[in-house]
């Protein structure tokens, strides 16, 4: 319970984060520190201690910039979330639906939707969105244009979705070809019940515990994963507020600023960790014979 109500507490904030910056009256994208003298020393450190936490900037100042941390934290949580869970989404319902047909149908059918998975699998996922990123997006794009924002949310997006719906599918299939040798899937396809009929009201009920599990488990993996391409400066990169670009720019001036790392890594940490608890739960309260 605790869990969960972390994680409705950080899609409460990613949902309200433009009343959130309102209210709080400041804009991740303003460079306060280079609009007004004195918030940043010649270095381009802020000014106050705890990297310039005071009573107008809760958390502080971004070193170099001099952007505000706060605000920058709750849009980061927007970008996360958002991409995180369209590619959860995306990859469970493809993973669901195709564990199912191949594993209903069988045969050859099984066989060769065995060995697509098999090479998906194989595909160094990191490696490969960083490889593949820039060439979805010069697609698009002209060499002398910038490119769109959501151009770069819907390539990470559009990646992680193609290289993770693997991990559901092998799940799905090997729960379809239990299910499918039981009685009541005999007796309803000897009474005439098509196959769309048979998948929808005998196979799916007996699949939302490991859909429900693989999704709840599937949204902190890709949550890492994208804090971690934007580290590395792929996909998500200056001026949208993100939780990896954060880390790589504190890691940058962890030696004069360290707060700044701390909060996004801490953010980070904490969403992770209760995502992966929640999942647990999930799993504990639904397979109860699984503890």
């Amino acid at each position: 319970m605790v869990s969960a109500y972390v994680v409705l507490f950080f899609i409460l904030v990613a949902i309200l984060a433009p009343l959130i910056a309102k209210v709080y009256g400041k804009n991740p994208y303003i460079t306060y520190g280079q609009d007004t003298p004195g918030l940043l020393d010649d270095y381009g450190f802020p000014t106050g201690p705890h990297g310039g936490i005071n009573k107008y900037f809760w958390l502080g100042l971004e070193p170099g910039l001099g952007r505000d941390v706060f605000t920058q934290l709750v849009y980061g949580a927007r970008t996360s979330l958002f991409i995180a869970g369209s590619a959860a989404l995306l990859t469970t319902t493809f993973g669901v639906l195709y564990g199912i047909v191949t594993a209903y149908l069988g045969g050859w059918v099984d066989a060769v939707g065995g060995r697509i998975m098999d090479i998906v699998y194989a595909f160094p996922g990191l490696l490969f969105i960083i490889a593949f990123s820039p060439v979805v997006e010069n697609v698009f794009v002209q060499p002398d244009e910038e490119t769109p924002v959501w151009l770069r949310f819907g390539s990470i997006i559009f990646i992680l979705s193609v290289l993770g719906w693997v991990y559901q599918a092998r799940l799905i299939r090997g729960q379809v070809l239990s299910l499918r040798e039981r009685e009541f899937v005999d007796a309803a396809r000897m009474s005439g019940a098509s196959s769309w009929r048979i998948v929808r009201h005998e196979l799916l009920p007996n699949l939302w515990s490991p859909i429900l599990v693989t999704f709840s488990l599937t949204l902190p993996a890709l949550i890492t994963t994208e804090a971690a391409l934007a580290f590395l400066g792929v996909g998500i990169i200056e001026p949208i507020p993100d939780w990896g670009r954060m880390i790589n720019r504190g890691a940058q001036v962890y030696t004069e600023d360290l707060s700044y790392m701390i909060f996004p890594g801490l953010a980070l940490f904490v969403l992770v960790l209760c995502f992966n608890l929640l999942g647990d739960s999930v799993r504990d309260a639904l397979d109860p014979k699984s503890t």
